[in-house]
């Protein structure tokens, strides 16, 4: 149905397609009552269009106009509008189906709606910033950053007893990355959202970017090479092997110089 306020409903144009199947052996008289011409007027009944594509075993009719449910219903259910469409009726088999829309494509899809950008106020997650705005910028979408904070604070106690954890208290050292974030994406004009978040970096990030269906995550890498990497690990490689939707890596101008291999 066609999403269009009601003051302007007789403006909004729809489309329904039903479809029916062919009996078999009857494409030749279907071809021939395809060329004998239109079964009725679409005008007659308020629509704009109304097109048959016949297939093999299928024939596919279209009827496009405003309120078009209600006016086929009409068409369907008078005797006299729908002996203009009994001439099909001994070539089809079964009943004929409304088809409903199971994909639309649409040139918008191609652009992403959710980017969650990463930053730790690093140098690399600065680069992640500017190109995570970029790509904003060019898909006219809100660019969602993210910061994560420790949940918990260990604090180590002298001697041998066990060291002491409480909550962390944010401060704005923590907000810090996000409002520099927010700051560059005002000047770049795009539309931003910030989230502080808490606990494990990795866990965190995956998860908030799944809860808001993210096309993409883009995130700075610290530049370790390849054998430090594998090592201690960073967040950014745990990030690209945990996420379950796609994650652009973007390397520090200082780690493209010493490891270009693994850009």
């Amino acid at each position: 149905m066609c999403a269009a306020p009601p003051q302007a409903h007789r403006w909004c144009m729809e489309r329904m397609v039903v479809t029916a199947r062919l009996r078999p052996g009857s494409e030749e008289d279907a071809k021939r009552l395809l060329h004998s011409g239109p079964p009725f007027s679409p005008a007659r009944l308020g629509l704009q269009r109304h097109d048959v594509y016949l297939g093999q075993e299928m024939v596919v009719f279209v009827f496009e106009g405003p309120d078009v449910e209600r006016r086929i219903s009409a068409l369907v259910n008078d005797p006299i509008r729908s002996a203009s469409l009994a001439a099909w009726a001994p070539l089809l088999q079964g009943q004929p189906r409304v088809a409903r829309e199971a994909y639309h494509w649409d040139p918008k899809e191609d652009t992403m709606k959710t980017i969650v950008i990463a930053t730790d106020g690093s140098s690399s997650a600065r680069e992640a910033v500017a190109f995570g705005l970029e790509l904003a910028a060019e898909h006219d979408t809100t660019a969602t950053f993210v910061h994560v904070v420790p949940a918990i604070d260990v604090v180590p106690t002298a001697g041998y007893g066990p060291a002491a954890a409480h909550r962390h208290e944010v401060t704005h050292a923590d907000r810090q990355p996000l409002d520099e974030a927010g700051r560059l994406a005002e000047e770049a004009g795009v539309p931003a959202r910030l989230e502080l978040l808490r606990g494990d970096p990795v866990g965190e990030i995956v998860t908030y970017s799944d809860s808001v269906d993210a096309d993409l995550i883009v995130i700075g890498s610290r530049g370790h090479g390849a054998l430090t990497g594998m090592l201690l690990g960073s967040i950014s490689s745990a990030v690209l092997h945990e996420a379950r939707r796609p994650v652009l890596v973007v390397r520090g101008a200082e780690s493209r110089k010493l490891a270009p291999a693994e850009v």
